[in-house]
């Protein structure tokens, strides 16, 4: 799956929105045609997946070094 910028000028696929396309969503064969999302709609799907699911932040080895400390001591 990718996102890339369209090269054609064609209509935003969301429902009820009349801007032109500005990216195109390919999942290379799994779905016959590309998506096609204006820059509104696309920041909109952007805020509503990061709401369902957001990267976690990786424990740091320096927070783990002085947890460690505290109890050698």
């Amino acid at each position: 799956m990718e996102i890339n910028e369209c090269s054609h000028l064609t209509k935003c696929d969301f429902y009820g929105c009349n801007n032109l396309a500005k990216y195109s969503f390919s999942t290379k064969g799994i779905i016959r045609r590309d998506l096609c999302f204006c820059e509104e709609c696309l920041k909109g799907m952007y805020n509503a997946i990061s709401k369902l699911q957001t990267p976690k932040g990786i424990e740091s080895p320096f927070k783990q070094n002085k947890k460690l400390r505290k109890n050698y001591e």
